[in-house]
C-alpha cells in the first residue's frame, strides 16, 4: 500500500514546464470520471481541460458522467479501478466534504486515492435575493438579529458546500438561517432568485450567471483574499468573520497506488493544459481560477482541507447520517 512518506517522495521533482512523454503511457484513451450531470461546475471543468490534454497526450480523455450519492459512485467507481492511468477522476470539493463528513476524523486521501493535479479553484459567495434590504454582510445580519427566524438560506443538499458555509457563517455571526434543501446548486440559486429562500452560499460557478444578470445581489465571498472575478465584493475574512479561508475545487485523482511515472505524467500535462491561455480563458468565464501545482503540493492543499472542513463542521454541528 502507497504511504504519504514515500508517495511525497515519488511526487517531489515533478516538472511543469513542456514534456515528451514515454510511448507506454497513454497507448490508448484514459476515463475521466464525472460524478455529477453534464453541465455542472464539475463537468464542465472535467471538459475544458481534458479537451487540451487529449491534443497534448495524443490519445483521447474521454469525460463519463456517473451522477449519484454526492459524487460518491464515481468516486467508489476509480477506487475499484485498476491503478493504470486509464480511469481517474475529477473530484470536486462537494464530494470530498461529504466523503470526509462520514469517515469522520479517520479520512486520509491516500488511504483512498492517488492526487494526481488540482485543476481549478472558487470561492463560495454570499447571495441574497434583491427584496432584501441588506446591501452588505454587516445589514444582513443586523436584521437577522432583529427578527429570529425570519431569514431562509438554500442549498444543494445535506452536508454539501453550501450547507457547510451556510451553517458555518450562522454560527461566526450568532444568528439564526432556516436550510432549505434543493437537488442541486442551479436549482437553490433559482429559489434565491425567485424569493422561495432569502440567501444562499452557492460556489461562484453556480452564482455567476444570476449575478451577472442582476437577479441577486453577492455580499461577500470566501477565500483568503478577493477573487479576481468579483474584485468589489470583500471575504468574510476582511468583514471580521475568521477562519473562512474555505475554497470549493476540481482536480484529478486516481485509484490508490499509482506508479510515481504515471502521475508525473498526468500532472505534467495537466500543468501544461491549464496555462493555455485558451484553457485560462473558458475557466475563467466559468467563475472558476487555474490552481497549478505538483502532485505532492495537491496531496498536501487536500490534507489541510479536510482537517478545515472537519473543524468548520464541528463548530456547525454538521453531520451525514
Amino acid at each position: 500500500m502507497i504511504t504519504r512518506r514515500n508517495f511525497v517522495i515519488a511526487t517531489a521533482a515533478i516538472s511543469i514546464p513542456r514534456i515528451s512523454f514515454a510511448k507506454s503511457y497513454p497507448t490508448r484513451p484514459v476515463s475521466v470520471i464525472v460524478g455529477f450531470s453534464p453541465g455542472g461546475g464539475t463537468d464542465v471543468t472535467a471538459r475544458i481541460v481534458s479537451k487540451k490534454m487529449s491534443t497534448l497526450f495524443g490519445q483521447p480523455l474521454v469525460v463519463e458522467n456517473k451522477p449519484g450519492a454526492a459524487g460518491t459512485l464515481a468516486a467508489g467507481q476509480v477506487e475499484r479501478a485498476a491503478a493504470d492511468g486509464y480511469t481517474i477522476l475529477m473530484n470536486a470539493s462537494g464530494a470530498y466534504i461529504h466523503s470526509i463528513l462520514k469517515a469522520g476524523d479517520s479520512y486520509d486521501p491516500l488511504a483512498v486515492c492517488t492526487p494526481i493535479a488540482a485543476v481549478t479553484k472558487a470561492p463560495v459567495v454570499m447571495l441574497v435575493n434583491s427584496s432584501v434590504p441588506a446591501n452588505n454582510v454587516g445589514d444582513f445580519v443586523k436584521l437577522a438579529r432583529q427578527e429570529e427566524n425570519r431569514f431562509s438560506y438554500g442549498s444543494d443538499g445535506i452536508a454539501g458546500t453550501t450547507q457547510l458555509c451556510g451553517d458555518y457563517f450562522s454560527k461566526l455571526a450568532d444568528i439564526k438561517l432556516l436550510h432549505v434543501p434543493f437537488k442541486g446548486a442551479g436549482d437553490s440559486v433559482v429559489a434565491t432568485v425567485s424569493g422561495q429562500v432569502d440567501a444562499n452560499f452557492p460556489t461562484l460557478p453556480s452564482a455567476l450567471p444570476m449575478l451577472r444578470a442582476g437577479k441577486v445581489k453577492a455580499l461577500a465571498v470566501s477565500g483568503p483574499e478577493r477573487s479576481k472575478i468579483l474584485p468589489d465584493i470583500p471575504t468574510f475574512e476582511e468583514l471580521g468573520y475568521k477562519d473562512f479561508g474555505f475554497l470549493c475545487w476540481f482536480g484529478f485523482v486516481g485509484p490508490q497506488g499509482m506508479p510515481a511515472d504515471i502521475v508525473n505524467q498526468l500532472n505534467g500535462v495537466t500543468q501544461e493544459a491549464i496555462q493555455d491561455k485558451e484553457v485560462q480563458d473558458s475557466i475563467e468565464s466559468q467563475g472558476m481560477e487555474t490552481m497549478p501545482g505538483t502532485a505532492k503540493e495537491w496531496l498536501d492543499f487536500m490534507v489541510k482541507d479536510a482537517q478545515n472542513i472537519k473543524r468548520m463542521a464541528r463548530l456547525s454541528n454538521l453531520q451525514v447520517s
